[in-house]
């Protein structure tokens, strides 16, 4: 059933419910309370979390049970023909590794389980270049980029696993390539051969769309196999639901190595008008995401960011309704906004032949003979960045998608099954990065996002002593630091990496500001400071500021020569640093000769990916693994309790804390002194144990909410309610 035909009955049956729910009500001697504060957990009430809260994944349980994820691979001892992992394959080669991911999710949200017999599913390819067009990025370089598109082979196993196990009504082939414009239509080059679905790929059998098509069509199958290039197909006007999260006209950071995106807090506006969306997106039954392996600046580009090829870049009459303003103002924002119309249904992340180095379009073609499935998008998109070598906890796509509700990148909440994914994990962006003349700098983490504060103190000399006993501060939050005070600040996605001190402290010249967070590590281990501060002045201008590090009171890092602003500067040598298990104290001081001062730094292994195994959090916190090495003795109480706030009063950031006796589902929501919902923080079902949420001021639109006295309430699914006052100063 399509749907189309679904979401008619489903009118039909609201309608009736509605009806007798009105009648209930006028007969009741009680009066509901009808608003948001009233809602019972059980009805099916959109979320709506567009405030971007702090989440800390390893704190909250972000989505429902454990997610399961798949891997398989070509080495696999199961497989009738194994082969090594950077092998050419045949297409039965494919298909087996295809087959034994899918056939290893048993998890109730396995590809079975999600498409039924009667649904029309759309699978959402890679496919944004093409050989055929020799205008293409395809042919960058000198050399053809096979490794930039979803192997067709794959895409030709995932509709047989279909036909074979589900049959489904429809299934359709979907994209809508920038570079690929269907033949014969205006944009296709006078010397063009094929488009994008005519052409083939010797890489890839010599498939093309077409042919797969015709090899369906021939085995006379139930199931209709055909493509939309979504260029081209009719679509609708929608915002984006729950509101968006990008904002267009930024104002763009510029400094040396400012990564694609980056643009000063607060600065914008978010996306007030509508997309045109593919109406063939919006009445799909499913979706399923397939996309390559490949990098970006950002980092990997995996099944969430495989969705922009739903945005026409054709078509259109107006560069607002195209992808291309996404790579304009922070891309990952727009790529979960896209998302949310449709999020995929089933995830397949395939890298038989993927991309690395200054991707998407201009990388180096790789072999990484994987797949990685499963039904939760977030899950499967962090265990496929793992597979690539990257750190989930770097990633602000999937932080973005996991406010948002559509799952967990929480790797100790993730079930994994088939193969380690440690066992086929390969460095896919630092290898040759630099070796190919690569146009985008480096890729560089979400670093240190929570810090304390101090200064400025006049003099930007480091060998004075501002503050005393410097080695052994270990600030709170309102202490008093001489005639300052130690400040929070947070950062909430919208900026980069970058702590603006002089914004903080106060634009001083000649003065020196304090920096302090505290690192939790769950073991001893061995790691770099990767770093950046100075002034942010144009090369040949002058400028550039001195820094000195403490890390457990012993100094690492002592820049006394002036230098400008580099985030993460590969020509600077790495800091090695050395963490032991439990806390560890981390102290910058920067020197500010003229202008605003700036700091940026993350802890990373040896190719600039976050460490695995550290917590970033601030004094008076309990880390993560602490709490969960005490929860054994931990004696927790008999009912839920919210705690207060901290800070209270707050102005922007305030920080939510409960405690669970029991696994429960819970809401955690935000609501003015007229009872009206502002933001609701969380809905999800929660472990036994203590959490911790962020509310940064914002109502769910994403404005800043006003001065006043709000209220934080938290309900169990015994229909049970604890309220706490707030208090917001702007």
């Amino acid at each position: 059933m399509s749907r189309r035909k679904k979401r008619t009955l489903a009118a039909v049956a609201l309608v009736i419910a509605a009806l007798a729910v009105w009648d209930v009500h006028v007969h009741r001697a009680t009066i509901w309370f009808v608003g948001p504060a009233g809602a019972a957990l059980g009805e099916d009430e959109p979320v709506r979390v567009e405030g971007l809260p702090i989440i800390r994944p390893n704190t909250i349980t972000l989505g429902e049970g454990r997610p399961t994820v798949a891997i398989a691979a070509s080495i696999d001892a199961e497989l009738p023909e194994p082969a090594p992992l950077d092998a050419a394959l045949s297409y039965e080669q494919v298909d087996a590794v295809v087959s034994r991911a899918l056939d290893l999710d048993r998890s109730g949200r396995s590809i079975r389980d999600v498409i039924g017999a009667g649904d029309e599913v759309l699978i959402k390819v890679n496919n944004i270049t093409n050989r055929g067009n020799p205008r293409s990025s395809y042919h960058a370089r000198g050399f053809e980029h096979p490794g930039q598109i979803t192997d067709l082979r794959a895409v030709k196993s995932v509709i047989a696993y279909l036909v074979r196990h589900v049959g489904p009504e429809r299934i359709t082939i979907v994209e809508g390539g920038s570079q690929s414009p269907r033949k014969g239509s205006p944009g296709f080059p006078t010397n063009g051969t094929n488009d994008s679905w005519s052409v083939t790929y010797p890489e890839f059998d010599d498939l093309s769309y077409e042919k797969i098509l015709e090899e369906f069509a021939a085995m006379e199958v139930a199931t209709v196999v055909d493509t939309a290039d979504l260029n081209y197909a009719p679509f609708s006007r929608r915002y984006v639901p729950g509101g968006a999260f990008q904002r267009l006209g930024v104002t763009r950071l510029t400094y040396p190595n400012a990564q694609q995106g980056f643009h000063v807090a607060g600065t914008g506006r978010f996306r007030d008008a509508p997309l045109a969306v593919p109406t063939i997106l919006l009445e799909a039954d499913k979706v399923i995401s397939l996309p390559a392996m490949k990098t970006h600046v950002y980092g990997p580009t995996l099944g969430i960011k495989n969705f922009v090829g739903a945005l026409s870049p054709r078509g259109r009459g107006t560069s607002s309704l195209s992808k291309g303003e996404l790579f304009q103002f922070n891309p990952e924002h727009g790529q979960v906004d896209i998302f949310t119309f449709h999020p995929a249904d089933y995830t397949i992340i395939q890298g038989f032949w993927g991309t690395e180095g200054d991707g998407p379009q201009d990388g180096v073609n790789t072999q990484h003979n994987v797949v990685v499935a499963g039904g939760d998008p977030v899950a499967a998109e962090a265990v496929g960045s793992v597979a690539m070598g990257y750190n989930p906890l770097d990633l602000e796509l999937l932080y973005l998608a996991a406010i948002k509700g559509f799952g967990t990148f929480d790797l100790d909440r993730i079930e994994v099954v088939g193969r380690p994914v440690e066992s086929i994990e390969r460095n896919y962006t630092k290898s040759r990065i630099h070796t190919l003349g690569a146009r985008h700098p480096p890729f560089y983490g979400r670093g240190i996002r929570r810090w304390l504060v101090a200064g400025p103190f006049p003099g930007a000399d480091l060998d004075a002593g501002h503050l005393p006993d410097e080695a052994g501060l270990r600030p709170l939050e309102g202490q008093a630091a001489l005639d300052r005070t130690w400040t929070r600040v947070e950062h909430l996605g919208y900026s980069a990496e970058v702590l603006d001190l002089g914004q903080v402290n106060g634009e001083d010249a000649d003065a020196a500001h304090y920096a302090f967070t505290l690192v939790h590590a769950e073991r001893d281990m061995d790691g770099f400071l990767a770093l950046g501060y100075g002034d942010l002045v144009p090369k040949g201008q002058g400028g550039g500021d001195v820094a000195r590090v403490w890390l457990n009171g012993e100094v690492v890092h002592d820049g006394s020569e002036r230098r400008g602003f580099r985030l993460a500067d590969k020509s600077f040598a790495p800091v090695a640093v050395h963490l032991r298990h439990g806390e560890n104290r981390l102290l910058f001081k920067v020197g500010n000769f003229e202008r605003d001062a700036w700091l940026a730094a993350h802890l990373v292994d040896e190719d600039g990916d976050r460490l695995f195994g550290i917590e970033y959090s601030l004094t008076g916190e309990i880390p993560t693994s602490v709490e969960e090495d005490s929860e054994a003795t931990e004696v927790l109480p008999a009912q839920p309790v919210l705690l207060v706030n901290y800070p209270n009063p707050f102005n922007p950031v305030t920080h939510i804390r409960f405690v669970m006796p029991r696994a429960a589902r819970v809401r955690l929501d935000v609501f003015d002194l007229a009872g009206q919902r502002v933001l609701r923080l969380m809905d999800r079902t929660v472990a036994a144990g203590r959490y911790e949420v962020a509310w940064d001021g914002r109502d769910a639109s994403g404005f800043n909410a006003a001065s006043g006295v709000y209220h934080a309430v938290l309900r169990d699914d015994g229909g049970r309610r604890w309220s706490r006052a707030m208090t917001l100063i702007r």
